[in-house]
């Protein structure tokens, strides 16, 4: 038998039963404290590290995906450049209004319509938050059917966003193949 070199309590070493539950106790303390104070940091640390080490093996995954998908995301960026420098030209900005005008006036005579009168309308004030402003123009205007057709035809297939809203067409007895045309297009500018 080993002998410790620890002294118990002149009763306690007598008693072996209770000599045994004493070194039980004392270990499962030692046990306690040593589950507390040194394992259970430890384990919660590298549970930690390992969320974390997943978390970036995901992002790393994912990372390297955006790295091969690269070139497609550099055609789809030029692409919607593309797409915004049309639409921005389709889009005129207000100080573009005349030469609107005047590219409607061109429309107009390219299709034989002779233009009386170009009119913007008063505007309603655009809400807070668009990009983008109604215009409505009125045109009056004299032309034969045909010519009104093709007038109507070279406006839908413009460049710029335009829509023929109302139309109203009266005969003119004077002139049986030339009728009054009052037209109002709606027209959209972009608000800087």
């Amino acid at each position: 038998m080993i002998k410790l070199p620890i002294k118990f309590p002149e009763g306690l070493s007598k008693n072996k039963k209770e000599m045994m539950i004493f070194i039980a106790l004392a270990a499962l303390f030692v046990v306690v404290v040593y589950f507390n104070f040194v394992l259970r940091p430890h384990a919660t640390s590298c549970v930690c590290a390992v969320i974390k080490m997943n978390k970036l093996h995901s992002d790393l995954k994912s990372a390297r995906a955006n790295i091969r998908n690269i070139g497609k995301y550099k055609s789809d960026l030029d692409a919607y450049k593309e797409k915004v420098e049309r639409y921005e030209k389709m889009l005129p900005a207000e100080q573009e209004i005349p030469n609107l005008l005047e590219s409607l006036s061109g429309m107009a005579k390219s299709s034989s319509v002779k233009i009386v009168g170009i009119t913007p309308a008063v505007t309603k004030q655009a809400q807070k938050g668009q990009i983008y402003q109604e215009i409505p123009i009125l045109i009056s205007a004299k032309s034969g059917y045909h010519e009104l057709g093709r007038f109507l035809d070279s406006l839908e297939n413009s460049d710029r966003f335009m829509k023929v809203v109302d139309i109203a067409i009266k005969s003119n007895t004077a002139t049986p193949r030339k009728h009054d045309v009052e037209l109002l297009i709606l027209t959209y500018i972009l608000k800087r």
